[in-house]
């Protein structure tokens, strides 16, 4: 079994007047969670972190599929980032720095003469249902360019992955060899029910469908709920960073980063896919997601809690609604060792930590969690406002009766 790989610092990137993002200073954790309206700069922000720690990586692949940009950094960002986002980068204003030394974009949009060229981040994107078409995965060359190179590596990881690995294999979940009965039991009450995910390989073509109980015909892609079409490629995601036959993870990748992993769920299987980021991060990745579900934070909150007032693993379980099984015992100790930051992207400011989550801060991004719960908390502000209105003019209306009851009665 590999090793998890322990980062000997915390790694820190630091990025200014780029795109929408103003001044962002962002040290990671072992869970790094980053929350913010749409138009903040948030995926600008994590695609940096892939380009800053596998640029050569990155420059390697584009070349082996043929795509040259010939030295042109613009050229090469539009292919990266996506199509006119090289204009991101402001020539005298933008800069950017990674654990303390300055690099910029158009130094990042050209190979280094480094001789270490191994992928260290795997890069889940927000855009992952688009890397299968009616049940079909896509391979890096059927995007175009200005598609994002994430979405591009992506699809084609997971292409790779169903062409070979699972080939000749009929049935991908659930596999009783591939994630803990604890991870796949959620999966199947709240993600896929009764049906089995598997692939069809009818008419020489490779096809994941549904098998229901009941029905001849696997279920295909078009008729899948909207959360099972978004659930999917990020678990065949999953399953490439946790390998079968004892291996604990990938041996060069360090890092993980998942876009909106609540895409289309409902919080019941939120909570399924929360327990398996909680699984890398046992494994010994770092993981950094960008959300817009208060269910994510609340997790984050929770565990942040029970580290300050001394919660045990089974505390964690409850709160996962886990059973006391060795697995689940290890699970929660693991997560209890973890260190965990929240940043707030806001648009025209800069990027605040409002990791300790606190509702009584007296920050309103902290308070109320970048957003998330800024309307419930308004909801119950409005609300008890109302009731209090109505309590009084109840109030009112009884008081005359009880005057004209006080004269007849003397």
């Amino acid at each position: 079994m590999a090793t998890p790989k322990k980062s000997k610092r915390s790694c820190t990137l630091r990025m200014e007047q780029v795109g929408p993002i103003q001044a962002a200073d962002v040290t990671f954790g072992d869970l790094t969670v980053i929350v913010g309206p749409q138009a903040t700069g948030k995926s600008i922000f994590l695609q940096t972190l892939k380009l800053v720690l596998d640029r050569d990586h990155i420059h390697d692949t584009f070349r082996h599929h043929s795509v040259s940009f010939n030295g042109d950094a613009s050229a090469f960002l539009g292919g990266y980032y996506g199509k006119g986002m090289a204009a991101a980068w402001k020539a005298g204003k933008s800069s950017l720095q990674w654990n303390g030394k300055e690099a910029s974009l158009p130094t990042l949009a050209k190979p280094s003469k480094s001789s270490s060229r191994e992928e260290r981040l795997f890069f889940i994107p927000a855009q992952r249902v688009m890397s299968l078409t009616r049940g079909m995965t896509q391979n890096f060359g059927q995007f175009d360019y200005g598609d994002p190179y994430t979405l591009r590596y992506f699809s084609d990881t997971v292409h790779d992955l169903l062409q070979n690995e699972f080939g000749a294999k009929g049935e991908l979940f659930p596999q009783p060899n591939r994630l803990n009965e604890t991870l796949r039991k959620p999966i199947t009450q709240h993600l896929y029910g009764a049906a089995r995910l598997s692939v069809d390989s009818k008419d020489f073509t490779k096809r994941l469908v549904l098998n229901v109980p009941g029905h001849s015909e696997g279920l295909p892609y078009t008729a899948w709920s909207a959360g099972q079409r978004e659930f999917t490629p990020l678990l065949l995601g999953l399953y490439w960073l946790c390998p079968a036959g004892g291996t604990s993870r990938r041996d060069d990748i360090e890092w993980v980063v998942v876009e909106e992993p609540e895409m289309g769920l409902h919080p019941q299987g939120i909570e399924a896919v929360l327990l398996l980021v909680l699984e890398l991060m046992k494994r010994g990745y770092k993981v950094v997601l960008s959300t817009h579900s208060p269910v994510v934070l609340d997790l984050v909150w929770a565990l942040q809690e029970f580290k300050h007032l001394g919660g045990t693993e089974a505390d964690v379980r409850k709160l996962l609604n886990l059973s006391a099984s060795g697995y689940a015992k290890e699970l929660g100790k693991a997560v209890l060792r973890k260190d965990m930051r929240v940043y707030f992207f806001n648009r025209d400011n800069a990027v605040q930590d409002i990791s300790r989550l606190s509702p009584l801060s007296e920050e309103t991004a902290e308070a109320e969690w970048g957003g998330l719960v800024g309307f419930a908390s308004r909801t119950g502000q409005v609300i008890a406002d109302v009731v209090n209105r109505a309590e009084a003019g109840l109030q009112k209306t009884r008081r005359p009766r009880a005057a004209k009851v006080g004269v007849k009665a003397r």
